[in-house]
């Protein structure tokens, strides 16, 4: 990359661009190699607006460089996701600029080290502290995979995101349930964006039917005591029962989608049973253990 902006140097020298502006853009250059990304900065911002540089490809082609790099040299915590999409943008520009093959290959190499910075950020701040960031992240490659694969589904993009995030506050949520209730609430709204882009998304049906089955079977073994009164106890069976149902339709979703999963009847045959529909429960049950046999 270095080499290539090295090439669109010696090209300024003898293209005839302003001496001034010239000496901004190489001024970038080198605080860029030395590490000086905030010096590099300014004077390819300053580059931007100035006549003689401003309509040159070379010079967003030079911005993206920067931009790309600032946005590296940060922590995945702190990287300022504005920052990647303006490099982008300063790409794209490029690219409208400068319709040479080369620049368009240049700039190119550029977005797709920008579209897995940002993955790899997704993944490095998705846990309890720092998800907002994940969150981000997917929009933002949305943005880009829009304009780096056009005929690709974003809707696809969010949904392979947003599993994976409802999957890590799923387990999270798991590991102790008391104290990380507000995960589970992540975890469903993630399942939930995933179901609303693929209605028959296995996992994440099945996922959602777990979600609330978890809850029944939670409310029962957390709060039932030989000591509650009658009134008490059917009020806990009432709680759970709307549980149970809330699970149910995603359970079955997911049984329909794949008969053949060993978990999903087990799960329903434990709904039908703690709905007193015993036939339902007996079926499932049967359909699981015939599945041993085979």
């Amino acid at each position: 990359m270095i080499k290539k902006i090295i090439a669109f140097l010696l090209l300024l020298f003898s293209g005839g661009i302003m001496n001034a502006q010239l000496d901004k853009l190489r001024g970038a250059f080198v605080h860029t190699q030395a590490g000086n990304l905030d010096s590099a900065k300014i004077l390819i911002d300053a580059a931007t607006k100035y006549p003689e540089t401003m309509n040159d490809g070379q010079t967003w082609y030079v911005k993206g460089f920067i931009y790309k790099e600032i946005f590296k040299k940060r922590q995945p915590a702190d990287r300022d996701l504005l920052v990647a999409v303006e490099a982008y943008d300063a790409c794209k520009r490029s690219i409208e600029l400068d319709t040479a093959i080369e620049t368009k290959k240049n700039n190119l190499s550029i977005m797709r080290s920008l579209s897995a910075l940002v993955n790899n950020t997704f993944g490095e701040t998705l846990d309890t502290v720092n998800y907002q960031k994940s969150i981000e992240c997917i929009n933002v490659q949305k943005q880009f995979v829009k304009y780096l694969k056009p005929k690709a589904n974003i809707d696809s993009v969010g949904t392979y995101y947003y599993g994976i995030m409802g999957s890590y506050f799923q387990t999270a949520y798991e590991k102790n349930p008391k104290k990380n209730m507000k995960f589970l609430k992540i975890a469903e709204e993630s399942y939930n964006k995933v179901l609303i882009a693929e209605p028959n998304n296995i996992s994440a049906n099945y996922n959602m039917g777990i979600i609330y089955y978890n809850q029944a079977v939670s409310l029962i073994m957390n709060k039932l005591d030989y000591d509650f009164d009658l009134a008490t106890l059917n009020d806990i069976q009432d709680e759970a029962v709307v549980w149970f149902k809330k699970s149910l339709p995603y359970m079955e979703k997911a049984y329909q989608l794949n008969p053949r999963r060993k978990e999903t009847l087990i799960g329903l045959s434990g709904i039908y049973y703690s709905l007193h529909d015993n036939d339902k429960s007996q079926q499932f049950q049967k359909l699981s253990q015939d599945l041993d046999k085979q």
